[in-house]
């Protein structure tokens, strides 16, 4: 405890040893007014929210055409403590004649709140229906905590996706009284209708809206400032796909510190540290919705890349993008001589490129060549690998689907979605050689040239098939030998296309061991009789054992291996290659007799 001794020579000046005595109690250790060396340093551009008050009055910054940042005015409601986890919300109202019209949009979180000229948060959340334009501002201060958590170097969505993910994020768009995230418009650029129908469904749930939108990067009209700076206001785009197709995901910067550029105010998804493309966005116009309404904006130029995505908002480095994963799909027309080209890129994160991929590919199919009259359509896919020879895979695909995304979607998404593997993809080429002649053949009857045969001995198949393109018939003969060892009994063969057949091939526990997936399935131009034996192969640390007996089963599952063992039932295959694509299947039964 201090004490201050008044000298009898000063009593007759009280107030100036009053003064001295007040200065030494501040300066006192552990006492009101000195400093806690523990304590942050609070910033000088920063409102700090131990300030906040009901009625204070300040300002937001936003874009809502082009890349011209606006201000508008904002009035402090009350704060709200503990809203969310470890965190406060600043509850505000915003004022003017644009917020009568529209609202607070969506694309407007993480507009930057200012008093007294310094930023106090990231303008995050509101009600859809609201009358008034209300919100919840995260405060800065948990937002720039996030710059300053240290980085693992382990992106989410650089592996697949393992055990449970956190619920899905709900947006104000879907109503109700809880206080929840404006939401993120997902522009979708390039795609379809039915494009977007897709994207929409594989993503629902993730707090994305979808809404048609711009293409490539730069696709603003020469009016559109391309050099325009990275400021607080401005749009701030996360870039999915880019090219002929797009998929852009806009919010507004909240905060510039250096190479560090903070956003949103709430999860983009909730993905942790992550790795993700960043661009600067342009706003086309804010889209008023009784709803709610949003922003439709696209990229303008990338500036770097996300690289934190948690629950007060994202935060970004400005410099060196994320990596993408470059497409070129060709299509070209042996009569016509008619050539057309897509170009894209999609980000390889495992939660959002099989989606995108696959509909931006349905529509590379859809736009190239009409669909509705017979067709054919020669494919030739090449996947690059960084540090591996490229991978090939040719097939043939009637129809409009006619497996294209079962057999060619599956090729593309296996190495991403390894249990154990990861692939780092350099490009994804797709050459198509489009014919307008139906070359399917459907498969309508088998017949076994007997009923009864024993072990060893073989069985003539008759297959009658008929052709898509004319409806000619067309007899085609297989040979199935039963097995020697195959038990008495009944026996079901199946006559199917081989696009329809499981690959023998066991599952890699390497990288080098991953061409095996491109170079065993069967096309779609085989036709093949599959019979059951008593038999089965089992997949063990890349090999495939072929053709144990059911008995050793007991043994190996006993064995300290067991547990890690993959079991598939063995089967007599006979592939003939056919001069169509074989569509339909068909089955006879064969009793072997001892």
């Amino acid at each position: 405890m201090s004490t201050c001794l008044v000298p009898r020579a000063g009593r007759d000046r009280p107030a100036a040893w009053l003064g001295l005595c007040l200065v030494a109690l501040a300066l006192a250790p552990g006492r009101a007014g000195a400093e806690d060396p523990a304590a942050p340093a609070t910033r000088a551009d920063v409102f700090p929210l131990a300030s906040i008050r009901p009625g204070l009055r300040g300002h937001g910054l936003t874009v809502r055409s082009g890349t011209r940042v606006e201000r508008f005015e904002v009035e402090v409601i009350d704060v709200i403590h503990h809203a969310l986890v470890k965190q406060d919300l600043i509850l505000v109202r915003c004022l003017g004649e644009d917020f009568a019209d529209h609202q607070i949009a969506q694309g407007m979180s993480g507009s930057p709140v200012y008093f007294e000229g310094r930023c106090a948060g990231a303008l995050a959340y509101t009600w859809a229906w609201a009358k008034h334009a209300v919100g919840g501002v995260t405060p800065i201060e948990a937002l720039l905590a996030e710059g300053a958590r240290p980085l693992e170097g382990r992106p989410t969505g650089r592996d697949p996706p393992t055990g449970p993910r956190r619920p899905p994020l709900p947006v104000a768009a879907e109503g109700g009284l809880g206080l929840t995230p404006i939401g993120l418009p997902l522009a979708l650029g390039g795609y379809s209708a039915a494009g977007r129908a897709a994207v929409a469904d594989a993503l629902a749930g993730r707090g994305l809206v979808p809404c048609p939108g711009p293409g490539a990067p730069g696709g603003a009209g020469s009016w559109a400032d391309r050099d325009a700076p990275v400021e607080p206001g401005s749009v701030l785009v996360v870039d999915l796909a880019r090219g002929d197709f797009s998929a852009a995901v806009s919010g507004t910067v909240t905060f510039v510190d250096g190479e560090k550029v903070y956003g949103f105010g709430h999860p983009f998804d909730g993905l942790g540290e992550t790795e993700l493309p960043m661009s600067l966005g342009y706003a086309y116009a804010v889209v008023a919705s009784r709803q709610i309404s949003f922003k439709l904006s696209g990229s303008l130029r990338p500036i770097g890349r996300l690289v934190q995505d948690r629950d007060p908002g994202v935060v970004g480095v400005l410099g060196a993008p994320a990596r993408m994963v470059p497409f070129r799909v060709a299509f070209g027309n042996a009569v016509t001589g008619r050539r057309e080209e897509f170009r894209f890129e999609i980000t390889p994160n495992t939660l959002f490129f099989q989606p995108l991929a696959v509909a931006a590919l349905r529509d590379c199919f859809a736009r190239a060549e009409t669909t509705l009259g017979p067709n054919t359509k020669r494919v030739r896919m090449t996947v690059h690998i960084e540090g591996m020879e490229p991978w090939t895979f040719e097939d043939a695909v009637g129809g409009f689907d006619g497996g294209f995304q079962r057999t060619l979607i599956h090729l593309l998404d296996r190495p991403l979605n390894d249990e154990h593997l990861r692939v780092e993809f350099e490009s994804f080429e797709l050459e198509v050689e489009v014919e307008h002649q139906d070359r399917r053949a459907f498969v309508r009857s088998v017949t076994a040239d007997r009923d009864e045969a024993r072990p060893g001995e073989t069985v003539g198949l008759d297959v009658l098939l008929v052709r898509k393109d004319g409806g000619a018939w067309v007899r085609e003969r297989l040979e199935v030998r039963v097995p020697a060892d195959a038990p008495a009994g009944n026996y079901e063969i199946l006559v199917v296309g081989g696009d329809f057949v499981p690959a023998e091939v066991p599952a890699p526990v390497d990288i080098g061991q991953m061409p095996r997936e491109y170079e065993a399935p069967l096309k779609s131009t085989d036709l093949v009789a599959v019979l059951p034996t008593a038999r089965v192969d089992v997949d063990w640390e890349g090999h495939l054992l072929r053709r144990l007996p059911l008995s050793a089963l007991p043994r190996i599952a006993r064995s300290p291996a067991g547990t890690g063992l993959r079991l598939r039932p063995a089967t007599e295959r006979v592939v003939r290659a056919v001069p169509y694509v074989v569509e339909g299947r068909a089955s006879v039964s064969v009793r072997v007799a001892r």
